[in-house]
């Protein structure tokens, strides 16, 4: 008879230690899911466009702004007051003012009415280091990889933590996109001392009511 209740009170044990250890498990998972940094990636960048030092074409009080999202690759650009072309295309550039260097992000017209809703593909970008947009006219068809020299619209960006045009460190006054990226899935060190004392709690209590359970049983 002592060895049926000691086996009794072994296989509670047992029943109610993985019982307790699956629902401190669950609450574990939830818990630090809940604490786990889920901001995602995508910040866009607002430029505001306009007739800057380098425009020289096209009229002065025309105004646009763009929206850049580097990390997904799109811009989303928006204009009022530039004419409709014929034989010619508007063609977006973003611009190091440093280097020179210039990439375009694709080729659009105005409607009759002087506005542009453009929506295209960012290039792959291997840094930061580009600060400007600018828009040029460009002839239909056209061949020639660089921008050409009638120059419209444009507007200076700088990211935050990035050098802004001027030389000064950037507060992100004009760029809107985090100095650098927010984390996705990486546990912190704060979600790794929460998942500690979650799993220290849950043997805790789980050897506890093992032990008033064999002794209810006996």
């Amino acid at each position: 008879m002592h060895r049926i209740v000691t086996y009794r009170s072994a296989r509670l044990l047992a029943v109610g230690a993985l019982g307790v250890v699956a629902l401190a498990t669950a609450a574990l998972i939830v818990i630090a899911g809940g604490v786990r940094p889920a901001l995602a990636n995508g910040v866009p960048t607002e430029v505001n466009l306009s007739y800057i030092s380098l425009s020289n074409w096209g009229p002065e009080d025309a105004t646009g702004s763009a929206e850049l999202t580097f990390s997904e690759g799109i811009v989303q650009l928006t204009a009022s007051g530039l004419p409709a072309l014929v034989a010619e295309q508007y063609q977006g550039w973003l611009v190091n003012s440093e280097s020179g260097d210039a990439i375009s992000f694709g080729r659009f017209n105005a409607t009759a009415l002087s506005t542009v809703t453009f929506q295209g593909q960012l290039p792959p970008i291997a840094d930061f280091g580009f600060d400007l947009i600018i828009l040029t006219v460009e002839p239909e068809p056209d061949d020639a990889p660089q921008a050409a020299q009638q120059r419209s619209i444009g507007g200076y960006f700088s990211l935050v933590g990035e050098r802004a045009v001027d030389g000064s460190n950037d507060t992100g006054t004009v760029g809107t996109a985090p100095g650098q990226l927010p984390n996705t899935g990486d546990p912190t060190l704060m979600t790794d001392i929460v998942r500690m004392g979650l799993l220290l709690a849950a043997m805790g209590l789980s050897l506890f009511v093992g032990l008033r359970l064999a002794r209810r049983a006996s």
